[in-house]
């Protein structure tokens, strides 16, 4: 059935009414098919509008995309699709990858096609390094327990979570020569009215123990007054988080990336809600914690980084931005319904808090790497 296959560039186009506009929206259709097969819904799909707009060429990263048709002529079935994304920034050696196969066309070589042709390409780029995620169902990977009985695991290099070794996207990571780097865990939070008095617990209690620290909170960009130390703070995130098997360069975030990056969220539709802890004595910030919420998908909100700096950890200071910007959220965000987030498996501080926040295991994202 494969020999009637044509593997192609479809560029990403500038508008979803552009020439490659319905291409385009094939490709995010397969994507979203696949999520809610594996994981029952299509929450963590970005909406069309938003994934067009975020796959858009900036100075720091640029993306391709191939599509395989059943056919020869330019009207055939999209029936796979793999998504590159290459850093221009940093990590100038990697590249990473996201790979759907309509469920009719698996087992047949379609993906090892795909994934083959675009290997070639970032070979050709200087690319070394083939960076891979795929999102399981807890009943394909548990990165809070132990695999079930008749279950074959595989667990990245840090032993900490394990995924189905049978699962189909591990199986075929795995046959062409992917090693599993990091497990996270996925979790979520229903959030409601009645989320209020717990999350006024957890500041209390933070309180406690961090009256040199002060917090505040923002939405839309960073004020002009707090950027130098929101930069420093984010450079943060590519170190100081467990990173398993992974390989990455830190990056390096100063007032035009940072602005750039705002530039892009806004074109995406994107709401940011951000709560930052400052330390009364020096007057610098120490810590912080972000979420936010798409357009066309206002229902649920994702967490993006948090961090504490090491020199001021054991102050609960995570725990008190994150209560403080969830109570924000509720404000600010009133139609948001469900917040997701991710953890490495061994990182048993953060998962905590999150814990603590009513945060439970959703699923798993496994991290795979291929040089």
């Amino acid at each position: 059935m494969t020999s009637q296959l044509t593997i192609e560039d479809l560029p990403v186009p500038a508008t979803l009414d552009a020439p490659g506009g319905r291409q385009f929206l094939a490709v995010q259709q397969l994507f979203r098919d696949a999520a809610i097969e594996e994981l029952g819904h299509d929450d963590l799909v970005s909406p069309d509008a938003v994934q067009l707009a975020r796959l858009q060429p900036s100075p720091y990263g640029r993306y391709f995309l191939l599509v395989a048709r059943s056919g020869t002529e330019p009207a055939a079935a999209v029936i796979a699709a793999v998504l590159v994304f290459l850093p221009l920034a940093e990590n100038l050696n990697a590249a990473d990858i996201e790979l759907v196969v309509a469920p009719p066309w698996r087992r047949q070589g379609v993906g090892s096609r795909l994934l083959e042709r675009a290997a070639e390409r970032c070979t050709q780029q200087g690319r070394t390094i083939l960076n891979g995620y795929a999102g399981l169902s807890l009943s394909s990977g548990d990165s809070v327990g132990t695999p079930g009985a008749g279950v074959a695991p595989a667990s990245p290099q840090s032993g900490a979570g394990w995924v189905d070794a049978h699962a189909p996207s591990t199986a075929f990571a795995i046959t062409h020569g992917f090693t599993l780097g990091q497990i996270d865990r996925g979790s979520r939070v229903d959030v409601g009215e009645g989320d209020a008095p717990r999350l006024r617990a957890l500041e209390r209690d933070a309180e406690s123990v961090s009256g040199d620290y002060d917090t505040e909170s923002w939405t839309g960009p960073v004020p002009e007054w707090a950027v130098e130390d929101y930069c420093r703070i984010i450079e943060r995130m590519d170190t100081d988080p467990p990173m398993g098997g992974l390989e990455f360069e830190p990056s390096r975030w100063d007032a035009a990336r940072l602005r750039t990056m705002e530039a892009r969220r806004r074109r995406q539709g994107t709401t940011s809600v951000v709560t930052v802890a400052r330390h009364r004595a020096s007057g610098t910030l120490v810590a912080y914690t972000e979420l936010v919420v798409f357009a066309g998908n206002e229902a649920v909100a994702f967490q993006e980084g948090t961090l504490v700096l090491p020199e001021h950890r054991g102050h609960r200071l995570g725990q008190l931005v994150k209560a403080r910007n969830h109570l924000g959220l509720g404000r600010l965000q009133p139609s948001v319904e469900r917040i997701y987030t991710w953890n490495a498996a061994e990182n048993a501080y953060m998962l905590r808090i999150n814990e603590a926040l009513g945060f439970t295991a959703c699923l798993v994202e496994a991290g795979w790497i291929r040089k």
